[in-house]
């Protein structure tokens, strides 16, 4: 990455930019391909919004980078060609999505074999993933916890792997 891009900013921000990209890149989200883009996001972010005011607060500008950086993170997130959730962060507020990225070989009529260990609620579970919908939405349509469809998840997962 061309570091001549920072030129003229002050030194903490090139710093929390360059920490900020480490982070996203840590997560699987982010490859090492999209590093010149975050770092543009991140720059243009900072430049809208702070660039032009005078003597503003660095502490202010961190903080606002670190969120804007988070909201990146749950954007990327929610995307729907990813199976990722809250499952892999501990906590379960996040949405997940069934994605074919994550399970290139299986195909509705492959899933149709397991069918018989799926219970009732589960085989609606499963076809509401399947159609793209999200934890959330799941939820509210079938009035069901999300610990329940978490776990369903989980099975899913041990079934195909």
């Amino acid at each position: 990455m061309n570091l001549k891009i920072f030129n003229g900013l002050p030194e903490y921000v090139r710093i929390t930019i360059m920490s900020q990209i480490r982070r996203l890149l840590t997560t699987n989200l982010f490859t090492y391909d999209d590093r010149e883009d975050i770092a543009q996001e991140l720059l243009l972010f900072y430049l809208k919004r702070f660039y032009t005011v005078p003597d503003v607060d660095e502490a202010l500008v961190v903080h606002s980078l670190k969120q804007y950086t988070t909201n990146l993170l749950k954007k990327r997130c929610n995307r729907r060609d990813y199976l990722h959730s809250s499952l892999d962060y501990d906590t379960f507020d996040e949405e997940f999505f069934l994605a074919a990225q994550d399970y290139d070989n299986i195909t509705r009529t492959t899933l149709s074999m397991y069918a018989e260990q799926f219970d009732a609620k589960e085989k609606q579970i499963f076809e509401l993933l399947y159609e793209g919908y999200s934890a959330n939405q799941i939820s509210a349509t079938l009035h069901i916890h999300k610990r329940v469809i978490r776990r369903f998840v989980e099975k899913l997962r041990n079934i195909l792997s």
